[in-house]
């Protein structure tokens, strides 16, 4: 460890407990930015988590709307796995039925594209962050 620090290498950063890194994954996978706050990094829990949550209320904003699985329509499977990236409020969602509903008139707006790609990249981008929080978790990075 001292040659290192002679070196100029930063140290290798220590694993989580199995225990408390399977916890962080799946905190991650359910509400966004909270394996982050499991593994004690609190600063990146909180921008990873209110990134993507705007991300997903401009999506509604924009009046985007969430996919559910077709199953005449394969597409609708791809999308609905991005949207599903998001955890527990994609599935309030769903389960509410808010925002799965497509009205004409919402169609027609000129923002409706960009609101269904917000939902899908927030969903994504949670993801993504379940797989940094993992490699945090097993030391991979720090």
């Amino acid at each position: 460890m001292y040659s290192e620090e002679l070196s100029g290498q930063a140290p290798a950063p220590r694993p989580a407990p199995m225990a408390r890194t399977i916890a962080a994954t799946v905190a991650a996978f359910i509400v966004p930015g909270l394996g982050h706050l499991v593994l004690g990094r609190v600063v990146r829990a909180a921008i990873i988590g209110g990134v993507i949550i705007a991300m997903f209320a401009l999506g509604f904003v924009m009046e985007g709307h969430l996919y559910k699985p077709d199953p005449g329509e394969w597409l609708t499977w791809f999308f609905s796995a991005l949207d599903a990236g998001m955890g527990a409020p994609y599935f309030l969602c769903v389960l509410a039925d808010w925002g799965v509903q497509i009205t004409p008139e919402q169609a027609a707006k000129v923002t409706f594209e960009y609101g269904n790609t917000f939902l899908s990249v927030a969903g994504a981008l949670n993801m993504l962050a379940a797989m940094d929080a993992y490699d945090i978790g097993v030391g991979r990075k720090s």
